[in-house]
């Protein structure tokens, strides 16, 4: 195998990672506005603070995951020297690695990496695969493919 696989970001959640805070912000700041204007101050506040939440979610999910993939960047790659997570900035080696599974979840599922060893992340290391596109069971095969081959090869 030895090449490089590259998996880019999943354009369909990070729209919908998008919009999904954008409509909350939309219903809340609606109620904001008529709080405001009938002189409720502490819901207007509570709201307001609701709100901002709402917005810096959506500017997060813009620029960390719906801009990267218009960009087609890459969100999670396997080389030969091991596994790099770029949604979380993670870079994991080969050589680290004990076990990979998979945990299917309701929405989306992800990657599990149980390690030899405990590191700063902790023993076991969960890549979620919402953000990446693709096939979460192919994603997931392929990775572990790649990991059998890898490790065979040492």
């Amino acid at each position: 195998m030895g090449e490089t696989i590259q998996f880019p970001y999943s354009k369909n959640s990070a729209l919908l990672g998008v919009l999904l805070p954008l409509v909350f912000f939309v219903i809340t700041f609606n109620n904001f506005r008529y709080s405001f204007l009938g002189g409720y101050t502490i819901s207007w506040l509570i709201i307001a603070f609701a709100d901002l939440i709402f917005l810096l979610l959506f500017v997060f999910v813009l620029s960390k995951r719906l801009i990267p993939s218009f960009r087609n960047e890459v969100a999670l790659e396997l080389n030969e020297e091991g596994i790099t997570d770029y949604t979380r900035n993670i870079v994991i080696e080969w050589r680290d690695i004990k076990d990979i599974n998979m945990e299917r979840g309701r929405n989306f599922s992800k990657m599990v990496i149980d390690l030899k060893e405990e590191t700063d992340y902790g023993k076991q290391i969960a890549i979620s695969l919402r953000w990446v596109a693709g096939k979460d069971i192919e994603i997931c095969e392929t990775t572990m493919a790649y990991f059998e081959e890898m490790t065979g090869l040492s």
